[in-house]
């Protein structure tokens, strides 16, 4: 080996481990702000069209399998908190809540009860020519689970190769959008933190019920008057919109609570904000249970 080769190939392998320093450096500065911040819970799950069956996409579209894999992995390495698809659905399945004639609605109840502030959809679209050349064009958007507005919608392509490694292909696509779309993803929990996650919160009554929401409670208000100042008074900075009211029901479509309890630093969940509806409703003698589905609150007056 010549001088001048050792001294190129020195330098290569120090270019080399620079990079994969720098890596695990970007992600280690990252993920204790993260592990701090990131506390939203977040799901993949694949692209599908109206009336698809998602056990077929994902039992014949091995792409895509691989592509969501890869995704919620880079999540996982980040500290952040997932949700298995794939399990939520298998245990589904088990559970007999899959129909077949409700896709569309199956995969949205799927999402909706699984917890998650945020979910993630892939898409993946690999092309092929006779020469052996083949490309993958991952397609990622990110939602809100219970607003449905987009956070994040990121696009890219491997590049043409002649390979059947098509894996690799999805792993070059994700390689080019990785960072800016996990930082654009970071920068939302951030608002989520800020502004608080959202829950629906539907409140109806129990058959037997001898009460109303016109009924009269506490010093007068109507019932429904009652737990409408109490929702807004004390949902996360105010924010709450009341989407229906009738003697019947009341839906409130959009709830913040925080991410944290104000005053212990705790994880805040929904039990927590239907537990203190609960006994707001006691104290106006009005007895009520709850059921809780994912981030859905259903409040039942008996």
């Amino acid at each position: 080996m010549t001088k001048t080769t050792y001294l190129l190939r020195t330098i290569v392998i120090v270019i080399c481990c620079f990079q994969t320093f720098s890596t695990f450096a970007q992600i280690e500065a990252t993920k204790s702000d993260e592990v701090a911040r990131a506390q939203a819970k977040l799901m993949v799950v694949p692209y599908t069209k109206e009336g698809e069956d998602i056990r077929k996409i994902l039992d014949d579209n091995p792409y895509i399998r691989s592509a969501m894999s890869m995704v919620k992995q880079s999540f996982d390495q980040r500290g952040w908190t997932t949700v298995d698809f794939v399990a939520n659905l298998r245990a589904a399945e088990s559970n007999r809540a899959f129909q077949i004639d409700r896709q569309a609605d199956f995969k949205a109840d799927l999402i909706a009860g699984s917890g998650t502030d945020i979910y993630v959809q892939v898409d993946t679209q690999l092309t092929t020519d006779d020469s052996g050349s083949a490309s993958v064009t991952l397609v990622l958007q990110a939602f809100e689970t219970h607003t449905g507005a987009s956070f994040s919608n990121q696009s890219e392509n491997s590049g043409r190769f002649n390979t059947k490694d098509y894996d690799k292909l999805i792993e070059k696509a994700y390689d080019r959008i990785r960072e800016e779309f996990l930082n654009m993803l970071l920068e939302k929990t951030d608002e989520i933190r800020e502004i608080g996650r959202a829950i629906k919160i539907e409140l109806n009554l129990h058959e037997d019920a001898e009460i109303d929401f016109d009924s009269e409670v506490g010093d007068g208000d109507f019932l429904n008057e009652a737990i409408e100042d109490w929702i807004y008074t004390n949902a996360y900075k105010g924010r709450a919109n009341l989407a229906g009211i009738s003697e019947k029901s009341m839906a409130f479509n959009e709830v913040r609570i925080p991410l944290f309890n104000q005053e212990t630093g705790r994880p805040y969940n929904p039990n927590r904000f239907a537990s203190e509806l609960i006994r707001f409703l006691k104290a106006n003698n009005v007895s009520a249970s709850r059921n809780i589905k994912g981030q859905n609150l259903f409040i039942t007056i008996k």
